[in-house]
């Protein structure tokens, strides 16, 4: 609410009683018609105001630059006020209506904004100073109007006075959505924030992201720069120039500034789209010089000339390149082209624009010509209809041409319903809220007339009505949500046309576009600071503009799915890329299969371990009581294969997918059943060294210590408590790697490192000692090689895990187990091949040293130069002893 001393200012300001400065403003209305209730209308049917030159006094003005596409929408204002007139909407109620011409002057509009806020018709009255104006009653309700924001502006403002309704059909500018400003101000179009909003989304679709724009050096072209700066931001939308270009056409500074403008647009490299918020009479400058220079671009319209007729107009404007433009929602006026046709005022109406309007096509003024001329104020415009074919707008009568055939071949073919069906939303809006306010409902209205505008601003506030199968309504910030059309110009037999080929939603925010050849129109522009990153790129930026970059394949494992992507995505842990992927794909599931050949040939050795383990088995049952048998053991080799054999069946583990189970007891399986065999080779070797031990002293001390059962199973009880710990406190475990790039592999994990290692290391501290002792008496005149078969069999196993501990821990895919069982199986074979097939081969095919006799008669030739036969007779008797006894001989 205004103070007291805001209302006093006010008033000395304008029109403070008692000083008549209003005698004459009467004459000045364009059009009028009293009725019950009267709504008034600001329109600039006059492009601009002359005065004398120069200026040195405050007097009267002639408007110049009579606009017929203006003149359209005043009639729109009319005819919708008389069909609302002959319906039901308000019934018993007669709206009447005062029209003036601001003739597109800021100064004349706030002069007429001070008539509406006058107490009654008449001149003899004005604006008076309250202290508030909660009960003052004006001459008119509610007022439509003005078209462009810089007049709207400075009128809102005062009309807060007194919180009159205004409510613009073209006025866009974003500041007027401010409430606490504009308070009491509404229009039937969005604001210019979703039409930059919308532009920039457009441009995003189209993937183009090195823009110019031109704007006017208003407030309007400003304000719409700066908006779609802001979200071209959000959109990584770059601003390769942005100009300001004045709006006073026709000086000599202006145009070489358009000279400049063009030459800088020609030395942009890769700026093919251009932003253009501008009247239609800069843009018509503009694109002249582009069609001289013969230069083509993708041209993007505000709404202010996306359907204007006079830049359509432009002499070979098709040459220009493509032109995309938004433009207000479009809808029909139910009798407004017969309207046109028959252009008259009512009974007891006067309109002063009709009979300009005549006269100016009459009598072919020079006025006449110049009839399309707008504003110099360079805000926004209007918009024309979906699919309009321009006509010249030179509308002079030709000889014998009727009054109807001039309206019926001008007026009602450059109906720009646009901003006419605008204007019919504010009407019809006004006259919703008219209806809830005076409770009008089954025929009758409260005739109570005597409300403030302000109570009518509460009921506008509330309108929600149906027009065209679609919803209106004001949003919180006075705004209507109809949205915009986005519009491509076509040339169609050699007329530009105007073509709806989407729309643009204000509610979601987002573009719909119905013609799909539009995307390969946009497709084919290129305007772009560097060349799009394909899906399986991303962008390596190379300067401070971040549309200018570099691009680079993303990395394996790593993929890129959209266009322009500034990171690429890893892959989940289960799935692979190659280096410049755009999509990631499921890893191969691997391990140690059995239908492997490697597998297979390991397992064909594993199988023939255990039939020689059968055999040999068989073998030695047949032939128990013979010394070879006894000398690896007699009885106890059962132990010994039947220890190999669960070593041999420990590789089945290795092969196949892993298991829980199988991880957990393979290794402990082979660890302990292989120290069983190297214990028994252990007490193999001390027996040897027993054996041709000659001093008695230590023959006898050596005999004390050679236990074979507490050996073998001290030995293995060690491996027992190893193999124990292991499986109790971190023991193998069966897990899927994804570490290998491409494969998902299923492995067993041997937990504890330390463990394992620490139990194949007493394996090795055990082999070690049965080297030493077997290498001691390797010169020992053994008849069965005992000491070279046991030192032979020890080295195989010694290189062998030796050489595992490297490959095993440089092997990590679905052969890491192959490589263990490699191992398993070469220190099987070596225990089978130094031990037991020896002593089988001369059990059946060297019978003569299978006897006493043999063994005797070996000794001998061994000491046949000895000087000492009688030691050698000792030996012999020794070893067959030992021999024969097994490992359980004292």
């Amino acid at each position: 609410m205004f103070t007291v001393k805001a209302a006093f200012v006010w008033g000395c300001l304008f029109l403070c009683c008692p000083v008549k400065a209003c005698d004459s403003f009467d004459d000045l209305i364009g059009a009028k018609s009293q009725g019950d209730i009267n709504i008034g209308g600001i329109f600039p049917i006059h492009g601009y105001l002359e005065y004398d030159n120069p200026r040195n006094k405050p007097d009267a003005a002639k408007c110049k630059a009579f606009d017929t596409q203006r003149f359209i929408w005043l009639q729109s204002m009319i005819h919708t006020i008389e069909l609302i007139n002959n319906s039901p909407l308000l019934p018993g109620i007669k709206l009447g209506y005062e029209i003036y011409d601001t003739c597109t002057d800021a100064t004349r509009a706030a002069k007429i904004a001070m008539k509406f806020l006058s107490k009654t018709n008449s001149s003899e009255h004005c604006l008076e100073v309250r202290c508030d104006y909660v009960n003052y009653l004006p001459i008119v309700k509610a007022v439509v109007g003005e078209a462009y924001s810089e007049l709207s502006i400075p009128i809102a403002r005062i009309f807060n006075v007194a919180l009159m309704p205004q409510i613009s059909f073209a006025s866009s500018a974003a500041t007027l959505s401010d409430k606490l400003r504009f308070v009491s101000f509404l229009r039937t179009i969005p604001s210019d924030i979703h039409q930059t909003k919308a532009l920039a989304e457009f441009i995003r679709e189209s993937r183009w992201n090195w823009i110019g724009i031109i704007a006017t050096d208003d407030d309007y072209g400003k304000s719409a720069m700066a908006d779609f700066i802001s979200h071209a931001q959000e959109f990584d939308i770059c601003i390769a120039f942005q100009e300001l270009i004045s709006i006073f056409v026709g000086s000599k500074q202006h145009d070489e500034a358009i000279h400049a403008l063009v030459s800088k647009i020609e030395a942009i490299p890769n700026a093919n789209v251009l932003i253009l918020f501008a009247k239609s009479q800069v843009v018509v400058k503009v694109l002249k010089e582009i069609v001289w220079r013969n230069v083509t671009k993708t041209w993007i319209a505000s709404d202010a000339w996306s359907i204007s007729s006079a830049v359509a107009s432009v002499p070979n404007i098709d040459k220009v390149g493509n032109i995309f433009g938004l433009s207000f929602k479009n809808g029909d006026i139910p009798g407004f082209p017969e309207h046109l046709r028959n252009l008259k005022a009512g009974p007891g109406a006067v309109n002063k624009f009709i009979e300009e309007y005549m006269q100016l096509h009459f009598t072919c003024s020079d006025e006449s010509h110049n009839d399309t001329m707008t504003s110099n104020s360079g805000l926004k415009n209007y918009s024309l209809s979906n699919s309009l074919k321009p006509a010249s707008f030179h509308a002079c009568t030709k000889v014998n041409e009727s009054i109807e055939d001039i309206n019926d071949s001008y007026l009602v073919q450059n109906i720009e319903r646009g901003g006419t069906y605008a204007t019919y939303l504010a009407v019809q809006s006004i006259a919703h809220a008219l209806r809830n306010l005076l409770k009008c409902h089954e025929g009758t209205c409260q005739k109570t007339f005597n409300f403030a505008p302000w109570q009518l601003l509460e009921a506008l506030k509330e309108v929600n009505f149906t027009e065209g199968g679609k919803p209106f309504y004001f949003d919180k910030s006075g705004d209507a949500v109809n949205g915009y059309d986005i519009i491509k110009w076509i040339v169609n037999n050699g007329a530009i046309q105007f073509k709806t080929v989407g729309e643009y939603n204000v509610l979601d925010r987002k573009i719909y576009i119905y013609d799909k050849t539009i995307k390969n129109i946009t497709e084919a522009v290129f305007s772009n600071c560097s060349v799009s990153c394909k899906p399986g790129q991303r962008k390596i930026s190379n300067s401070s503009q971040t549309c200018c970059y570099d691009c680079v394949p993303c990395a394996e494992g790593y993929y890129s799915v959209d266009w322009d992507m500034n990171n690429c995505l890893r892959c989940s842990i289960d799935q692979w890329s190659d280096a410049g992927s755009s999509v990631c794909i499921n890893k191969t599931t691997e391990f140690f299969k059995w239908n492997d050949g490697f597998a297979i040939v390991l397992m064909v050795f594993a199988c023939l371990g255990v039939i020689l383990i059968i055999v040999i088995a068989i073998m030695v049952t047949l032939k128990l009581n013979t010394p070879p048998v006894k000398s690896i053991g007699g009885k106890f080799c059962y132990v010994i294969l039947i220890a190999l054999f669960l070593s041999f069946v420990s590789t089945v583990f290795f092969i196949g997918e892993p298991t829980s189970y199988g991880c957990y007891i393979r290794q402990p399986l082979f660890g302990i059943n292989f120290t069983i065999c190297v214990s028994w080779i252990l007490i193999k070797s001390f027996k040897i060294i027993l054996a041709f031990k000659f001093d008695p002293v230590d023959r006898q001390k050596m005999m004390r210590l050679y236990k074979p059962i507490p050996i073998l199973l001290i030995c293995n009880a060690i491996q027992v408590i190893i193999c124990t710990l292991w499986l109790t406190l971190k023991g193998p475990r069966f897990v899927t790697s994804y570490e290998i790039p491409k494969i998902t592999l299923l492995k067993c994990e041997e937990g504890s490192n330390v463990a394992f290692g620490v139990m194949l290391g007493y394996i090795a501290v055990l082999a070690i000692f049965c080297f030493l002792l077997a290498f001691m008496g390797r010169k020992v005149p053994d008849i069965y090689k005992e000491a070279k078969f046991i030192t032979f069999s020890m080295l195989i196993y010694l290189i062998v895990w030796i050489s595992f501990v490297p490959v095993y821990i440089n092997t990590d895919d679905q052969y890491l187990p192959a490589v263990e069982v490699v191992a398993i199986l070469a220190s099987n074979y070596g225990i089978l091949g130094c031990h037991f097939l020896p002593k089988c081969y001369i059990v059946y095919f060297r019978k003569n040293t299978n006897t006493r006799t043999g063994i005797m008669h070996h000794l001998s030739i061994h000491h046949q130069n000895t000087a000492n036969h009688t030691q050698g007779s000792a030996l012999g008797e020794s070893l067959w002893t030992i021999n024969s006894n097994g490992p359980a001989a004292q």
